[in-house]
């Protein structure tokens, strides 16, 4: 008496193509840093993220909403580097020096790396 329909929905995942690099964009101030990360290539996701100031040894930042991660620690004065881990296909990649030494808060800043 009723036709019923039924329809199948296949959902794919798919690489996003990116032209350039890592955009990071500070906020903050001396003893926080707040990190968005735009323009994320490959999977287009981040697992974990880690800063390191010329000064110091690699220091993990935590997950504070969407694509932003924040690090505790005084990094004024230091050029950045930082180190992402996508959680889809757990690639690693650097990019080394993305921030000079008098990088200050309210400005992005390009990398040359990016996820495949």
């Amino acid at each position: 008496m009723y036709g019923f329909l039924t329809s199948v929905t296949t959902m794919y995942r798919v690489a996003c193509r990116r032209s350039g690099g890592i955009k990071f964009k500070f906020e903050g101030n001396g003893y926080w840093l707040l990190v968005y990360v735009m323009n994320v290539g490959g999977a287009g996701d981040i697992k974990n993220m880690a800063v390191k100031g010329s000064r110091t040894k690699w220091i993990d930042m935590s997950h504070n909403w969407g694509a932003s991660y924040q690090a505790f620690s005084s990094l004024y004065g230091q050029s950045l580097s930082f180190r992402l881990t996508s959680y889809t296909t757990r690639q690693t990649i650097y990019a080394w020096n993305v921030a000079p030494s008098s990088w200050t808060a309210g400005k992005t800043y390009n990398s040359y790396a990016n996820f495949s």
